[in-house]
């Protein structure tokens, strides 16, 4: 595993079937991660997600992501909700909580950059004011909002947050890329 150390519990990737997701859980599993993919396959695909174990649901699903993170022994969650509307807040919310249940110690959330809005400069930093200009962008601060929130209740929970601006390509091996009908990258 070139001198990474392995934790023997296991991380969850929600969206993993997706773009930005299934390249995560494959530079995972790469490195001898024990992996765990939740994904409802409305954008993503089955035959994206390579070497991991895909368990086809929603992260609104209460009783489905509990079992999960009981019966995987989840200990880090990296989450990539599935875009836009369909899984608002009240999914990351639900993930959340059954994360502060289980005992989830670090969480990484995918995020976007809509979250900055236009910045009045035409760059954006990570200091940069949050000032979403759509529901997208504002849904995305509102889970950061959450996870934050959380973090700062509880003793255990450590969290990251990435704001991606555009992705695009595929894995070196060519295996996966963004195969989405509307694909602009």
């Amino acid at each position: 595993n070139k001198g990474h150390h392995v934790s023997s519990a296991s991380i969850l990737v929600t969206g993993g079937a997706g773009y930005i997701g299934s390249h995560t859980v494959r530079q995972l599993v790469e490195r001898g991660e024990r992996v765990v993919v939740l994904d409802n396959l409305s954008t993503g695909y089955r035959s994206a997600v390579l070497d991991a174990p895909l368990i086809v649901g929603d992260t609104s699903d209460r009783d489905l992501v509990a079992r999960v993170l009981q019966d995987h022994a989840i200990d880090t969650v990296l989450s990539d909700p599935l875009k836009y509307y369909r899984n608002n807040t009240c999914a990351t919310r639900n993930l959340l909580e059954q994360c502060d249940t289980a005992g989830v110690r670090r969480f990484v959330f995918s995020s976007t950059a809509a979250v900055y809005g236009i910045p009045a400069e035409g760059l954006a930093r990570e200091d940069s004011p949050t000032v979403p200009i759509n529901p997208y962008g504002t849904s995305k601060l509102m889970s950061e909002w959450m996870l934050r929130d959380l973090a700062a209740a509880s003793s255990k929970l450590r969290y990251v947050v990435l704001r991606y601006f555009n992705v695009a390509g595929s894995d070196p091996g060519g295996r996966i890329g963004h195969s989405a009908p509307t694909a602009t990258l």
